[in-house]
């Protein structure tokens, strides 16, 4: 075997060393694209089933129209908070009756459906609706808080918006300010009461039923046949003092 020279042993150490570098490389590049098993709320997508298109209107009176605002996403229905997705900036028209309403001392409404996700086009949509000054929206610059209020099936049953000044103190905004919303979401789920033991409530029932229709039910038979032994027994002591009453009448008859 021939001896080994120093530029094999340099040779092998640095094809030593550049094959731990590679091994310990892909290791961390493992580590460091692992995610969190099981996570609810990883990642920034939201569900396509938790989301709700949000309309508004600024017409005055009952017979009002209402326009698309823009979506409300949750990532799930168990979180407490969600978003708020503008599409476009209020247009000048939008904004133009915006501050007119608010003259007014109108209201501004929104609606959302009563079900998350997209509706099919034979599908028809109920809404639930709510309402606030116009005057305070403005002079909030379009800054609110809208909460969502469902079941813990998903179905919406209400819906509030509440904007960040609860007045109106005729401040002056400038246009620019009402361009996009400024919206927080809360995402309130009910939860329902805890059912009664209807099965042990009935149970107890039919036992004190069954108790008192026990208590209750007397003895049927009749007078006699109830109380035949009493009635013989009274027979007896008459006819036995009637026979000693005969005895003696007959004793004192002889007598005389």
């Amino acid at each position: 075997m021939a001896a080994l020279t120093l530029r094999d042993v340099l040779s092998f150490s640095c094809a030593f060393f550049a094959c731990f570098h590679v091994i310990s490389g892909s290791r961390k590049g493992d580590q460091r694209h692992e995610r969190p098993a099981d996570d609810e709320f990883s990642g920034s997508a939201y569900s396509t089933d938790n989301t709700l298109l949000i309309e508004h209107s600024f017409e005055p009176g009952l017979n009002t129209k209402f326009t698309n605002r823009g979506t409300l996403n949750f990532r799930s229905l168990k979180a407490g908070s969600g978003s708020f997705n503008q599409a476009t900036a209020l247009t000048a028209g939008e904004k133009r009756k915006l501050r007119e309403v608010a003259k007014t001392d109108g209201l501004y409404r929104i609606r959302v459906a009563t079900k998350m996700g997209s509706p099919s086009d034979s599908e028809e949509v109920h809404y639930v609706s709510s309402f606030t000054k116009a005057c305070a929206l403005v002079e909030s610059r379009l800054s609110d808080h809208i909460t969502i209020h469902a079941d813990q099936s998903g179905n919406v049953m209400g819906v509030h918006v509440l904007p960040l000044r609860g007045s109106c103190d005729q401040i002056e905004v400038e246009s620019s300010a009402l361009n996009y919303f400024n919206t927080t979401v809360s995402l309130e789920v009910t939860v329902p009461a805890p059912m009664p033991e209807t099965q042990a409530y009935i149970q107890k029932l039919e036992e004190e039923k069954a108790q008192k229709a026990k208590g209750n039910s007397g003895d049927n038979r009749s007078f006699l046949a109830k109380y035949w032994m009493y009635i013989a027994v009274a027979v007896v002591i008459v006819m036995v003092t009637s026979g000693q009453q005969d005895a003696g009448g007959r004793g004192g008859g002889g007598g005389s």
